[in-house]
C-alpha cells in the first residue's frame, strides 16, 4: 500500500511512501513534535523535505530534514565503498520514497542515469573536433576512444553502442532521431 503525502508548497505534488515509511514517520516522537507530515513541502530541486528556523543567541539555526534521507539512514545499510556513495531514485521521481525506490549508487552511477547533456554537440559523449565528432566514454578511470565521425549523430550511435556494452540500457543513452 502507497500513502500519499501533499507538500504544503505545491498544488500537485505529493510525497509517496510505502507502508513501513508511512508507520515509521508518523509514529516517530520528534517528527510528530514537529507536525512533520504536515510542514513537509518541496525543495527548489523538488525533494521533499521539512525546514525550520530556530532563533538562538547566536542567530539563526536552521534545521532540514530530507524525507528520503531520513527512511534511507533508518532502514538502509549503506554498502562498503572506498568512494563517496549517493542515495538515487531509481524511477527518478524524487517524491517517490519508497524504501524500494532507494539506492546506493557512486556519483559515475548516478550519472550515468542522468538523462540530460550539457555540451555542444547535444550529445553524451560526444565532442566536435574542428569538422568531426569525437566519441569518448569513461569508465572505472580509463578513456576509450570510439572514434571520429562525420556527424554527431554517427558519435553518439558509437557511444550508445559502447555504452550498452559496458553498462546496459540506462538513462544515458543518447536520444537520436529516426533517419539521422
Amino acid at each position: 500500500m502507497s500513502y500519499k503525502i501533499k507538500l504544503k508548497n505545491t498544488k500537485d505534488k505529493s510525497a509517496i511512501l510505502d507502508e513501513k515509511g508511512y508507520k515509521a514517520v508518523s509514529g516517530d516522537k520528534y517528527l510528530s513534535s514537529l507536525k512533520f507530515m504536515e510542514n513537509l513541502r518541496a525543495h527548489s530541486s523538488g525533494y521533499p523535505i521539512y525546514q525550520r528556523c530556530i532563533t538562538t543567541k547566536k542567530g539563526p539555526v536552521y534545521e532540514t530534514i530530507y524525507l528520503h534521507r531520513w527512511l534511507a539512514d533508518k532502514y538502509m545499510k549503506k554498502p562498503k565503498s572506498n568512494r563517496k556513495l549517493f542515495l538515487r531514485f531509481k524511477n527518478g521521481n524524487v517524491q517517490d520514497c519508497r524504501l524500494e525506490n532507494f539506492e546506493y549508487v557512486t556519483m559515475s552511477e548516478l550519472r550515468r542515469q542522468n538523462k540530460s547533456t550539457k555540451n555542444s554537440s547535444g550529445f553524451r559523449g560526444v565532442t566536435k573536433e574542428n569538422k568531426r565528432f569525437r566519441a569518448n566514454l569513461y569508465h572505472k578511470g580509463k578513456n576509450y576512444h570510439l572514434g571520429f565521425y562525420k556527424t554527431a549523430e554517427e558519435a553518439a550511435k558509437a557511444y550508445n553502442k559502447k555504452s550498452r556494452e559496458l553498462f546496459g540500457e540506462t538513462n544515458s543513452l543518447n536520444k537520436i532521431k529516426k533517419g539521422k
